[in-house]
This record gives C-alpha cells, sequence and structure tokens, in this order.
C-alpha cells in the first residue's frame, strides 16, 4: 500500500451519530433568546450546510443577530461536544487496519473545526487522522472541492486513488467535483438527492473491506 492513496471522511453521520449533541446546541441557544425548544427531528432536516445555515434554519420563527448567535451555538458545542455522540460500529477498528495499512485519513467537514477536533479528539480517533479541516479552516464548505484538492496535492494522492466517505448529497457532489471516488454511507441521517456515486455501503466495516481488497 502507498502512502499516496486516502480516504476523506465526513464526520456528523458518517464517523459518529453527533445528532443529539447537534441538536442540543441548538436548543440552548434558542434558551439564550428564550425560545422553545426544537424537535431532534426537526434540527435534523436543517443540517449538512454548515453551522451558520443550521442556526439561521432554527431561527426562522425569531431571527436574531447571527453572529452572535452563532458565536453562542459554537460556544455551547465547544463546551458540550460528545456528552451523547457515539462511533458507529466498526469505525474505531477500520480506521486503525487503514492506517496501518498505509492509507492517508482526513476528516472534512461543513462543521466547526474547533468543535470538530474536539469530537473526534474525545472519541480517541483523531490520532488516526493526519488531517481534520472543519467549515471555519480557511476553505469554502462542501461541496465547493477546495479543501479536497488541497489534500490531494498534500499527499500526493491522484484521483483514482482517492476517496470520499460521506452520508449527504454534499459529500457525494464533494467527490464528482473532485474528480475522485465516492462512497454513500447509508447509516447515516443525510440524504444522498440525485447525486452518483461509485459504490452505497452499509456498514463502516463494508467500506473497510472494500478499499483494503483493492490494495
Amino acid at each position: 500500500m502507498k502512502d499516496n492513496h486516502c480516504v476523506i471522511f465526513d464526520l456528523d453521520g458518517t464517523l459518529a451519530d453527533t445528532i443529539r449533541d447537534i441538536a442540543a446546541s441548538v436548543n440552548r441557544t434558542r434558551q439564550d433568546y428564550g425560545l422553545p425548544e426544537l424537535p431532534i427531528d426537526q434540527i435534523v432536516s436543517y443540517t449538512g450546510d454548515g453551522a451558520r445555515k443550521l442556526l439561521e434554519r432554527s431561527f426562522t420563527d425569531h431571527p436574531i443577530d447571527w453572529d452572535e448567535g452563532l458565536q453562542k451555538m459554537i460556544r455551547h458545542y465547544y463546551d458540550h461536544p460528545a456528552e451523547n455522540t457515539a462511533l458507529y460500529p466498526g469505525v474505531a477498528e477500520g480506521l486503525a487496519k487503514l492506517k496501518a495499512a498505509g492509507w492517508k485519513l482526513a476528516v472534512v467537514t461543513n462543521k466547526p473545526g474547533i468543535v470538530a477536533r474536539e469530537i473526534l479528539k474525545a472519541l480517541d480517533i483523531a490520532k488516526y487522522l493526519d488531517d481534520i479541516i472543519g467549515g471555519n479552516d480557511g476553505f469554502p464548505l462542501k461541496p465547493d472541492p477546495e479543501a479536497i484538492f488541497h489534500l490531494m496535492k498534500k499527499y500526493g494522492t491522484a484521483p483514482e486513488n482517492a476517496w470520499i466517505l460521506g452520508d449527504n448529497h454534499t459529500d457525494m457532489n464533494s467527490a464528482a467535483m473532485a474528480g475522485i471516488n465516492g462512497a454513500y454511507a447509508s447509516w447515516g441521517f443525510g440524504f444522498p438527492a440525485d447525486t452518483v456515486f461509485k459504490i452505497k455501503v452499509d456498514s463502516f466495516e463494508q467500506f473497510t473491506g472494500c478499499l483494503l481488497k483493492g490494495e
């Protein structure tokens, strides 16, 4: 296995079930403004396009100063990053196998980077990752492929040797726009919409097996 093969993972709904802590950060922010909590299912429908969009969609009933509200929501999430968050089955083991086989591993998420790094550290999988790029780390949000191109250049990875694993249309569109392999993770809380991807996988173990068999 050569070092210039890489996998870029989404975080929410792909590596970990984060929705309860996402919802908690939204509802704590709503409480700051004296507003009632929103149901988790409603907040799920607002995710996928970064923290600011999540905030705006969660406050349609009471517009606020968006910059102030965003800082409050990020602070709440940073203070409680993984109280009710868990890895999906096979993630830690799969990352360890891919790392041992020489794959470069990264996370690109639309979640704020400072929060993403805290979550990955709390879940004890940051040690497997070569890079963690969040939504406020200097790159446009997915599906813009700029962060993907940056990592491919850094690792010296050809498009045919690069993968994105994600549970949402933003991930699959990122893969398509970057010209690399897309793997749709069916277990997450996102949705593929009308995107096209190379494979659909139903477990992290299945994904890991596909990559290691292809070595």
